[in-house]
């Protein structure tokens, strides 16, 4: 955990900033998702949404890298995130976390099935949205709880 938490970062602030990194990671601006989510990363103080926003962070790295072409970036990167998701329960946060890396592995299929490209072009066409399964604002379904309680 970041551990820089600021008092005017409420949950309203927090739910904001994520809905606003769905909506850019939904829109392909991956760099920009990123970014929003790494505000709330800095900011929490529950473990285990500690490693959900920098795994949710990671894949949208992945992402972004793929954008760029770089391969082996693009690898290292996945296996970081898919890591950071271990932990965490199968569905966290509203999202279900192995369709969503198996989503992101669909993405970068070019650059996993040639271990020695360097270089990788992206394929809109494997791209995908967020979608919400529930809001863990409202309800905590799998321990979401900003004070860290089950």
């Amino acid at each position: 955990m970041s551990g820089r938490f600021r008092p005017e970062f409420t949950l309203e602030v927090e739910h904001r900033i994520y809905l606003d990194g769905i909506r850019l990671f939904n829109q392909g601006d991956f760099f920009e998702a990123h970014d929003a989510w790494e505000e709330a990363w800095h900011e929490v103080q529950h473990p285990l949404r500690d490693s959900f926003y920098r795994g949710l962070i990671q894949t949208a790295v992945t992402l972004e890298l793929l954008r760029r072409g770089r391969a082996v970036g693009v690898r290292q990167v996945f296996v970081s995130a898919a890591e950071l998701w271990r932990r965490l329960p199968a569905t966290f946060m509203g999202i279900d976390l192995q369709e969503h890396l198996a989503n992101v592995r669909r993405a970068i299929e070019p650059a996993l099935s040639d271990l020695q490209a360097t270089h990788v072009a992206i394929d809109p066409t494997r791209l995908f949205a967020i979608e919400l399964l529930y809001n863990p604002f409202v309800e905590s379904r799998h321990g979401e709880q900003a004070d860290g309680k089950s």
